[in-house]
């Protein structure tokens, strides 16, 4: 019987199994269950998951975009992980303007912004420590 987990959903879209979800996976998915789907239009999706800008969705962007744009963080961790993308353990502002380009009232300063004042030991980045004690604030 199919699970409804996510990670089989991502493994089933992740045909080359690469860990990433590449248009052409999903064009390669849906044309072997016998259908027709609009090439743009899967390149728009894809796009629209890509938060780093590669054109192509990992895991983590798949779960984030499971969530939708507005997302209730009740697990800083995960959300730590969600935001970096490159797994140095630290947020960096190119991590920030990467994940706020899909929100239309920010701009790339409000990255600097934020993580100027979620950075309390001042080295140009968020720890994990941090960025909790920003999500946190952010909740209130």
């Amino acid at each position: 019987m199919p699970s409804n987990d996510p990670a089989d959903t991502f493994d089933l879209w992740d045909r080359d199994g690469d860990g990433q979800i590449s248009a052409d996976d999903i064009l390669a998915g849906i044309t072997a269950l016998g259908l027709e789907i609009d090439e743009a239009a899967v390149h728009r999706l894809v796009a629209a998951a890509d938060t780093d800008g590669d054109w192509l969705i990992s895991r983590a962007e798949f779960d984030a975009a499971r969530l939708g744009r507005d997302p209730e963080i009740t697990d800083a961790d995960a959300a730590f992980d969600t935001f970096d993308v490159n797994r140095n353990q630290l947020i960096e502002v190119e991590e920030l303007e990467s994940l706020l380009r899909t929100c239309p009232d920010l701009s790339p300063d409000s990255a600097e912004s934020l993580l100027a004042a979620a950075d309390t030991d001042g080295d140009g980045h968020l720890s994990r420590a941090e960025f909790t004690a920003l999500l946190a604030k952010l909740a209130r």
